[in-house]
């Protein structure tokens, strides 16, 4: 399997104006330093992008506009805000300030089909000027690249890495797969992290909480599998999509306001 291109590019959830302007007027952009993603921890971010939410209006749950960093920093939101009134619990908090250059709009914005929670995407450069809808964007691991390809060959919708909540915790499902009558979650189970003990055991901890708590169907396809058996995954696949009914594809129904949930803590980072 071939290696993945590096995640150069981030998006960014912006969700409310007030960043915005910041973003458009001052050129930056700020992610609390407990909460940042891999490639900005590690340095490699060259591009940002923001995913818009609903209190952009006419513009919500898409991908319009997108900068070249020029620097990355932390500060503390004191640095940050200066003019702000000094909160013991909030003004030493530190956060990576990025920088960039004004912000360019793409020709046609990137939305999402689907009501999703997003807080950042890691991806590539040419992944993100080829994106026609969100999931396009996303940039996992060799498997999970080689199963998309095939549900695009063989034309079934799936949501990637897609947040399921169940009580308190939170899941993010590699594909998920919206049916008449169900969702299955289909996951991709590398040799090296899922064949091990605690793994092992993991795992069947979340398929009880996402199968009995939620009513989601689950199907795990180890590495051997997938590479050697492909067109048969796929068709065990269409086999349990059948048994519900069939696809349910997106629609303007489901591009509904979605931060009704009760848990709101991962959207209110800023």
């Amino acid at each position: 399997m071939k290696s993945l291109s590096p995640n150069t590019f981030l998006v960014a959830l912006m969700n409310n104006k007030p960043d915005f302007l910041i973003a458009q007027n001052n050129h930056w952009y700020r992610i609390p330093t407990d909460k940042a993603p891999k490639n900005l921890r590690e340095g490699i971010v060259q591009y940002i992008a923001f995913y818009q939410t609903k209190v952009f209006g006419h513009d919500k749950y898409v991908i319009k506009y997108y900068a070249k960093v020029k620097k990355v920093e932390v500060k503390s939101r004191e640095e940050l805000f200066p003019d702000e009134p000094f909160n013991s619990k909030k003004s030493h908090k530190n956060y990576y300030k990025i920088s960039f250059d004004s912000l360019k709009e793409l020709a046609k914005p990137i939305p999402s089909f689907r009501a999703r929670r997003l807080l950042f995407v890691p991806t590539t450069y040419d992944k993100f000027m080829k994106a026609t809808e969100i999931n396009h964007l996303f940039n996992e691991s060799p498997l999970e690249e080689m199963l998309w390809e095939k549900f695009l060959e063989h034309k079934i919708s799936t949501e990637r890495q897609f947040l399921l909540q169940t009580d308190d915790k939170n899941w993010i499902l590699d594909f998920a797969i919206f049916c008449k009558n169900g969702q299955i979650n289909v996951e991709c189970d590398g040799n090296e992290f899922h064949t091990k003990y605690d793994h092992v055991i993991y795992d069947k901890f979340r398929n009880n909480e996402i199968e009995s708590v939620a009513g989601w169907s689950v199907l795990r396809f180890p590495t051997v599998r997938l590479v050697e058996e492909m067109e048969h995954c796929i068709q065990t696949i269409q086999k349990r999509i059948y048994l519900y009914g069939g696809q349910k594809m997106p629609d303007g129904n489901i591009l509904q306001e979605f931060y009704k949930s009760p848990d709101t803590k991962q959207l209110n980072l800023f």
